[in-house]
Protein backbone atom coordinates (compact mmCIF):
# COMPACT_ATOMS: atom_id res chain seq x y z
CA UNK A 1 0.00 0.00 0.00
CA UNK A 2 1.13 3.54 -0.67
CA UNK A 3 1.19 5.86 2.35
CA UNK A 4 1.30 9.57 1.54
CA UNK A 5 2.52 11.96 4.22
CA UNK A 6 2.15 15.73 4.20
CA UNK A 7 4.31 17.27 6.88
CA UNK A 8 3.40 20.84 7.73
CA UNK A 9 6.11 22.05 10.08
CA UNK A 10 8.86 24.42 8.97
CA UNK A 11 11.06 22.49 11.40
CA UNK A 12 11.92 19.05 9.99
CA UNK A 13 13.18 17.95 13.41
CA UNK A 14 10.31 19.51 15.33
CA UNK A 15 7.86 17.35 17.25
CA UNK A 16 5.06 17.08 14.68
CA UNK A 17 7.46 16.06 11.91
CA UNK A 18 9.51 13.75 14.12
CA UNK A 19 6.45 11.95 15.43
CA UNK A 20 4.95 11.69 11.93
CA UNK A 21 8.25 10.26 10.67
CA UNK A 22 7.91 7.56 13.33
CA UNK A 23 4.44 6.71 12.00
CA UNK A 24 6.07 6.41 8.57
CA UNK A 25 8.89 4.23 9.92
CA UNK A 26 6.24 1.86 11.24
CA UNK A 27 4.51 1.88 7.86
CA UNK A 28 7.78 1.15 6.03
CA UNK A 29 8.56 -1.69 8.43
CA UNK A 30 5.13 -3.14 7.62
CA UNK A 31 6.12 -3.16 3.94
CA UNK A 32 4.29 -0.05 2.76
CA UNK A 33 5.62 2.43 0.22
CA UNK A 34 5.95 5.92 1.74
CA UNK A 35 5.84 9.23 -0.15
CA UNK A 36 6.58 12.41 1.83
CA UNK A 37 5.69 16.01 1.01
CA UNK A 38 7.21 18.80 3.14
CA UNK A 39 4.78 21.69 2.74
CA UNK A 40 7.28 24.32 3.91
CA UNK A 41 9.62 23.41 1.04
CA UNK A 42 6.90 23.53 -1.60
CA UNK A 43 5.45 26.26 -3.76
CA UNK A 44 1.73 25.94 -3.07
CA UNK A 45 -0.93 28.41 -4.08
CA UNK A 46 -4.31 28.79 -2.45
CA UNK A 47 -7.48 27.73 -4.24
CA UNK A 48 -8.29 30.29 -6.93
CA UNK A 49 -11.98 29.37 -7.23
CA UNK A 50 -11.45 29.11 -11.00
CA UNK A 51 -14.02 26.32 -11.32
CA UNK A 52 -11.85 24.09 -13.51
CA UNK A 53 -12.12 21.16 -11.11
CA UNK A 54 -15.90 21.37 -10.94
CA UNK A 55 -16.43 21.94 -14.66
CA UNK A 56 -14.09 19.11 -15.67
CA UNK A 57 -14.36 16.64 -12.76
CA UNK A 58 -10.61 16.93 -12.45
CA UNK A 59 -7.87 17.54 -9.95
CA UNK A 60 -6.74 21.10 -9.38
CA UNK A 61 -5.25 22.66 -12.50
CA UNK A 62 -2.95 25.08 -10.66
CA UNK A 63 0.64 24.68 -11.78
CA UNK A 64 2.42 24.37 -8.45
CA UNK A 65 4.15 21.74 -6.35
CA UNK A 66 0.93 19.83 -5.59
CA UNK A 67 0.77 18.52 -9.20
CA UNK A 68 2.39 15.18 -8.31
CA UNK A 69 0.53 14.96 -5.00
CA UNK A 70 -2.87 14.46 -6.66
CA UNK A 71 -1.70 11.30 -8.43
CA UNK A 72 -0.19 9.97 -5.19
CA UNK A 73 -3.37 10.77 -3.27
CA UNK A 74 -5.55 8.84 -5.73
CA UNK A 75 -3.20 5.84 -5.48
CA UNK A 76 -2.70 5.77 -1.71
CA UNK A 77 -4.35 3.69 0.95
CA UNK A 78 -3.38 6.05 3.78
CA UNK A 79 -2.73 9.76 4.29
CA UNK A 80 -0.69 11.06 7.21
CA UNK A 81 -0.90 14.80 7.91
CA UNK A 82 1.12 16.59 10.57
CA UNK A 83 1.32 20.17 11.73
CA UNK A 84 2.32 22.36 14.61
CA UNK A 85 -0.26 24.54 16.31
CA UNK A 86 0.21 28.26 15.65
CA UNK A 87 -2.22 30.74 17.21
CA UNK A 88 -4.59 28.00 18.47
CA UNK A 89 -4.93 26.33 15.05
CA UNK A 90 -3.13 24.12 12.57
CA UNK A 91 -0.30 26.08 10.91
CA UNK A 92 -1.43 28.25 7.99
CA UNK A 93 0.27 26.40 5.11
CA UNK A 94 -1.61 23.26 6.11
CA UNK A 95 -4.90 25.15 5.98
CA UNK A 96 -4.03 26.23 2.42
CA UNK A 97 -3.20 22.61 1.60
CA UNK A 98 -6.50 21.45 3.10
CA UNK A 99 -8.47 24.03 1.09
CA UNK A 100 -6.97 22.74 -2.15
CA UNK A 101 -8.91 19.50 -1.65
CA UNK A 102 -11.98 21.44 -2.78
CA UNK A 103 -11.27 19.93 -6.21
CA UNK A 104 -12.31 16.53 -4.87
CA UNK A 105 -15.86 17.60 -3.97
CA UNK A 106 -18.54 17.31 -6.62
CA UNK A 107 -22.27 17.87 -6.37
CA UNK A 108 -22.78 14.10 -6.43
CA UNK A 109 -20.13 13.41 -3.78
CA UNK A 110 -16.37 13.20 -3.42
CA UNK A 111 -14.29 12.36 -6.47
CA UNK A 112 -11.83 10.06 -4.71
CA UNK A 113 -11.72 6.41 -3.74
CA UNK A 114 -13.48 5.93 -0.38
CA UNK A 115 -11.78 4.46 2.65
CA UNK A 116 -8.33 6.06 2.55
CA UNK A 117 -7.01 5.78 6.09
CA UNK A 118 -6.24 9.13 7.73
CA UNK A 119 -3.78 9.81 10.55
CA UNK A 120 -3.31 13.28 12.08
CA UNK A 121 -0.24 14.28 14.10
CA UNK A 122 -0.30 17.65 15.86
CA UNK A 123 2.03 19.43 18.25
CA UNK A 124 1.23 22.31 20.55
CA UNK A 125 2.90 24.37 23.24
CA UNK A 126 -0.18 24.21 25.45
CA UNK A 127 0.22 21.56 28.15
CA UNK A 128 -3.47 20.63 28.18
CA UNK A 129 -3.69 17.97 25.48
CA UNK A 130 -7.40 18.61 24.98
CA UNK A 131 -7.17 22.41 24.66
CA UNK A 132 -7.18 22.40 20.83
CA UNK A 133 -8.53 18.92 20.15
CA UNK A 134 -11.71 20.32 18.58
CA UNK A 135 -9.61 22.45 16.22
CA UNK A 136 -7.71 19.36 15.07
CA UNK A 137 -10.99 17.47 14.65
CA UNK A 138 -12.30 20.36 12.54
CA UNK A 139 -9.21 20.15 10.34
CA UNK A 140 -9.36 16.37 9.90
CA UNK A 141 -13.12 16.48 9.29
CA UNK A 142 -12.47 18.19 5.95
CA UNK A 143 -10.66 15.04 4.82
CA UNK A 144 -13.36 12.83 6.31
CA UNK A 145 -15.88 14.74 4.17
CA UNK A 146 -13.96 13.30 1.23
CA UNK A 147 -14.66 9.75 2.49
CA UNK A 148 -11.31 9.27 4.20
CA UNK A 149 -11.48 7.33 7.45
CA UNK A 150 -9.80 8.80 10.52
CA UNK A 151 -7.92 5.94 12.15
CA UNK A 152 -5.77 7.85 14.65
CA UNK A 153 -4.85 11.27 15.95
CA UNK A 154 -1.76 12.05 18.00
CA UNK A 155 -1.49 15.28 20.00
CA UNK A 156 1.93 16.20 21.32
CA UNK A 157 2.27 18.85 24.05
CA UNK A 158 5.31 20.83 25.09
CA UNK A 159 5.63 18.63 28.18
CA UNK A 160 5.62 15.34 26.27
CA UNK A 161 9.02 13.82 25.49
CA UNK A 162 9.38 12.55 21.93
CA UNK A 163 12.69 10.76 21.99
CA UNK A 164 12.83 7.36 20.30
CA UNK A 165 11.93 5.42 23.48
CA UNK A 166 9.07 7.68 24.60
CA UNK A 167 5.47 6.48 24.80
CA UNK A 168 4.28 8.85 22.07
CA UNK A 169 6.92 7.53 19.67
CA UNK A 170 6.00 3.93 20.48
CA UNK A 171 2.36 4.77 19.79
CA UNK A 172 3.30 6.51 16.52
CA UNK A 173 5.28 3.50 15.34
CA UNK A 174 2.41 1.14 16.20
CA UNK A 175 -0.07 3.31 14.30
CA UNK A 176 2.12 3.26 11.19
CA UNK A 177 2.82 -0.43 11.49
CA UNK A 178 -0.91 -1.18 11.70
CA UNK A 179 -1.88 0.77 8.57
Amino acid sequence: MKVVAVLGSPHRNGPSSTIAEEVLRGAKDAGHEVVIYHINDMNIKGCQACGYCKNNRADCILDDDLKTYWKDLHECGALVVSAPNYCAQVAGPMITYMNRHYCLMMRDGPRIRPGIKLVGVFSQGQQDQDMYRENYKWYLHDFEERRMVLTDMIIHTSQTPYDRESEIMKKAYQIGNAL
